[in-house]
C-alpha cells in the first residue's frame, strides 16, 4: 500500500512566503511615500519663507529705510534691531536686523523663523533660521 502525501502544507507555506514578500515591499513603498511627503512639505515651507522674506525686504526698500512706515504697512512692529513681522497663518516670523548704516546706504539681514503655533508667536529654538537673505537700500530720496 502506497500513501500519497498531501500537497496542501506546501501550498500554504508558499502563500505565507508570498505574503511576507508583499508585506516587505509595501513597507519599503510606504517609507518612500512618507519621505517624499516630508520633502515636499519642507520645500513648500522654504518657498513660503522666501516669499515672506522678500516681501519684507521690498517694503523696506520701497520706503527708503523708513522702518516705522514699513512696520505699519506690514502690520509688524519696530524693534531696537530693526523690524519684526508675524505671519501666523504660516507659523512664521520675519526679523529684519540692520547690520550696517552709512550716510546714504543701509544694509540688513532678513531672517525667517518658524514659530510654535499661530497664537503664541514664540520662535522655535533652532540653530539657524528657516530662510535668510541680505538686503541693502538707499536712504532718503523717496517722495513725500
Amino acid at each position: 500500500m502506497s500513501y500519497e502525501r498531501s500537497k496542501a502544507p506546501l501550498a500554504l507555506m508558499e502563500q505565507i512566503i508570498m505574503i511576507l514578500v508583499f508585506a516587505l515591499a509595501s513597507a519599503v513603498c510606504l517609507q518612500a511615500f512618507v519621505y517624499a511627503d516630508n520633502l515636499s512639505g519642507n520645500g513648500t515651507k522654504t518657498e513660503t519663507a522666501s516669499v515672506r522674506a522678500q516681501t519684507v525686504a521690498e517694503y523696506c526698500k520701497a520706503n527708503h529705510g523708513d522702518l516705522e512706515k514699513a512696520a505699519s504697512l506690514l502690520k509688524g512692529e519696530r524693534t531696537e534691531e530693526g523690524l519684526s513681522v508675524d505671519y501666523p497663518e504660516d507659523n512664521l516670523t520675519v526679523l529684519l536686523k540692520i547690520t550696517e548704516k552709512t550716510d546714504f546706504l543701509e544694509k540688513a539681514t532678513v531672517e525667517v523663523w518658524e514659530t510654535d503655533s499661530p497664537d503664541d508667536g514664540v520662535i522655535i529654538d533652532y540653530a539657524v533660521p528657516l530662510y535668510s537673505i541680505d538686503v541693502a537700500w538707499q536712504k532718503g530720496g523717496g517722495q513725500k
